[in-house]
C-alpha cells in the first residue's frame, strides 16, 4: 500500500498552514500588527502541529487502510479523508484553544482542504 498521499497531505498542511493563517490575517482579518504571526515562530509552529495533529493522522492512517481494503473509488475516498481531516482540525482547535484562534484553525483547514485535492490518491 501507498502511504506517500497521507504523508504528503499531513506535512503540507503542517508546512504551508502557517503562512496561509498570516495571509488571512493580513488581507482578510486586516490584523497587519500582527503580520508574522505563525511565520515568526515558525519552528514552534511546526513543532505543535505536529503534536497536536498527531492523534489525528493516527485515525485518519486508520481510515485511510480500511478505505484501501475495501477497494472505494479514489474521488469517494478523498473526500472522506478530507472531510475527517477538517473535522479532526476544527475539534482540535476547539479542545485546545476554546475557539480563540479561529482564523487559525480555518487556515490549517483551507490547507488540509486544497492540499488534499491537489495530490493523487492511490493506494496501490
Amino acid at each position: 500500500m501507498n502511504w506517500s498521499y497521507l504523508f504528503k497531505h499531513w506535512f503540507g498542511t503542517l508546512l504551508i498552514g502557517p503562512i496561509v493563517s498570516d495571509i488571512i490575517a493580513y488581507l482578510i482579518i486586516d490584523n497587519s500588527d500582527k503580520i508574522g504571526g505563525l511565520t515568526g515562530v515558525y519552528p514552534i509552529a511546526l513543532l505543535f502541529g505536529l503534536i497536536f495533529s498527531t492523534p489525528t493522522y493516527i485515525l485518519y492512517g486508520i481510515i485511510y487502510y480500511f478505505l484501501a481494503q475495501k477497494e472505494i473509488a479514489t474521488k469517494y475516498s478523498k473526500i472522506i479523508l478530507i472531510l475527517f481531516t477538517s473535522l479532526c482540525i476544527f475539534s482540535t482547535f476547539t479542545i485546545v484553544f476554546n475557539a480563540r484562534e479561529f482564523n487559525i484553525c480555518v487556515a490549517y483547514a483551507i490547507t488540509s482542504i486544497l492540499l488534499g485535492f491537489i495530490f493523487k490518491l492511490n493506494f496501490k
